[in-house]
């Protein structure tokens, strides 16, 4: 084969390679604020599902964020994402890795799946926490601790921080711990009680008192995996490249 011929395969792989490539890009980040708010939790193992808005299909949930302003000790918190196919009934589709921390500051840390899937699939797919550390199976392990994410009682004002036309600051959560505690293994169900059926309840706000809606200082990122449309920069390198060999192309047929 040609020297010029080779120069032409490899020019065109490289441009071939460049557009193939997989990138990730700004997804959609769901939830309310990470900011401090008045209280903290005291129920141990509790779980807190995100209600005012859901994840734009395609995305992939990556990064969990929270604020502690008020709690003590070392506290465990475990990211989930739940898929709501029957409205006021959210289903476990993937536990997260636990996170421990003791100070009272803003919390950053991958999602990191154990279990399940971090893909949104369709459009109603949302998120929460459980206070607790758990296996891959979801099951609460002895490290279940009392709150460790603020809140305020009642829904803040405004959208959540999607800020998405219509969207809210609203959270539910599990009122009490029941008899053999909450977990979280992939297909429990936690419903909204008098809307639709579950294994946990859930609080309802028109019961009034401590059912009422609560915004917790916590959300979820995600990114959106593109196939075919590459990072300028790396675009930029592989076409630099390529114009390189088309240089000595050109050159090496002018010395011919």
């Amino acid at each position: 084969m040609s020297t010029s011929r080779i120069i032409s395969k490899v020019v065109l792989f490289s441009l071939v390679l460049a557009l193939s490539l997989t990138v990730s890009w700004a997804g959609t980040l769901e939830g309310s604020t990470s900011v401090a708010r008045t209280f903290t939790d005291t129920n141990i193992g509790q779980v807190m599902i995100f209600n005012g808005d859901f994840f734009t299909n395609g995305v992939t949930v990556s990064t969990f964020s929270f604020f502690d302003s008020n709690g003590s000790g070392t506290r465990w918190v475990t990211p989930i994402l739940f898929q709501e196919n029957v409205t006021g009934q959210f289903t476990v589709v993937g536990i997260g890795t636990s996170d421990s921390f003791s100070t009272n500051v803003l919390q950053v840390f991958p999602f990191a799946l154990q279990n399940g899937t971090a893909n949104v699939t369709s459009t109603n797919f949302t998120f929460g926490f459980i206070e607790s550390q758990v296996t891959s199976a979801g099951n609460e392990t002895a490290n279940v601790s009392a709150g460790g994410v603020d809140f305020n009682n009642g829904v803040d004002p405004g959208t959540d921080v999607s800020a998405d036309l219509g969207s809210t600051n609203d959270w539910l959560f599990t009122p009490s711990p029941g008899a053999n505690g909450v977990n979280v293994q992939l297909g429990s169900t936690f419903n909204i009680p008098g809307v639709a059926s579950g294994l946990f309840p859930l609080n309802r706000s028109t019961q009034g008192g401590f059912n009422q809606d609560r915004t917790y200082s916590a959300n979820l990122n995600s990114t959106i995996v593109q196939q075919g449309v590459p990072e300028p920069g790396t675009l930029g390198l592989f076409t630099s490249g390529a114009g390189l060999l088309l240089a000595g192309l050109i050159r090496f047929r002018r010395r011919r």
